[in-house]
């Protein structure tokens, strides 16, 4: 295969206990339309074995100390070969599938194809552009296939430790560059990885680089720690409304 439809980069570091899953769901898919990559961080767990067992599925790996999630996807983009890249994580799953729709979609017109994704949890996360978008990231990379044309003059900056993504759609959406929401979920994400810890402060530094009206930036900050509260304490409610029939000794049946 000498230049793939679209490349799939997979970032690991010590997660032999889902990585397996996410191989699989990987490996299930429509073979001739995607080669396969897994950036390993020196993983010191059972991964590497799970590696080595499906490498012959592999259009290849490597396994050495990197300097975080962000500087592991920059060694998947220098070594992938295919017209689309995607990202999905050591805890993420493609849907079955889902490959093949969104191959259907792609066209030279477009810079980025992107669906929702589901978390483990079962919270359906909607990715879109719009105005939002200068409030934060509002577009998951484990449900967006990019352009590979993006990254001949992007790499992911490693000093951000989990919102590095947020620059390229910032970038994407400044430029009004062309993209296509297509309305199917793409992976179910996991609930506990990096991607799903939110950093305020990460947001508002990157996003000043490209809003240089002080007041505007201010309004955004306030409306982002604003929604993010919103958010965090949505979830603590959820969370001990699920606690209450284990504290009054009721206990669901399975």
């Amino acid at each position: 295969m000498d230049e793939p439809l679209i490349s799939i980069i997979t970032v690991v570091y010590n997660a032999e206990l889902t990585l397996e899953s996410t191989i699989k769901s990987v490996l299930g898919q429509q073979k001739d339309l995607f080669e396969y990559w897994i950036i390993d961080g020196g993983s010191t767990d059972g991964s590497l074995d799970l590696i080595h067992k499906y490498e012959s599925e592999l259009a290849g790996w490597i396994s050495e100390p990197d300097k975080g999630i962000y500087d592991a996807m920059n060694k998947g983009i220098e070594r992938a070969k295919g017209k689309w890249l995607y990202f999905l994580g050591a805890d993420d799953q493609l849907n079955e599938g889902i490959v093949a729709i969104v191959a259907s979609n792609l066209n030279s017109n477009l810079v980025a194809v992107y669906g929702d994704v589901i978390y483990d949890t079962g919270d359906i996360m909607h990715s879109w552009l719009g105005y939002g978008t200068l409030m934060q990231n509002t577009l998951h990379h484990q449900a967006t296939f990019y352009k590979r044309t993006l990254f001949e003059k992007f790499r992911y900056n490693t000093t951000y430790r989990v919102i590095s993504d947020y620059e390229l759609n910032l970038q994407i959406y400044l430029k009004k560059q062309a993209t296509l929401f297509i309305p199917y979920i793409i992976a179910t994400c996991g609930s506990t990885g990096t991607s799903s810890i939110l950093s305020t402060k990460e947001v508002n530094d990157l996003r000043s680089k490209y809003v240089k009206n002080k007041l505007i930036n201010y309004a955004l900050n306030t409306m982002l720690e604003f929604y993010y509260f919103y958010f965090k304490s949505k979830r603590n409610i959820r969370y001990k409304l699920n606690k209450l029939p284990d504290l009054f000794g009721f206990h669901r049946r399975m």
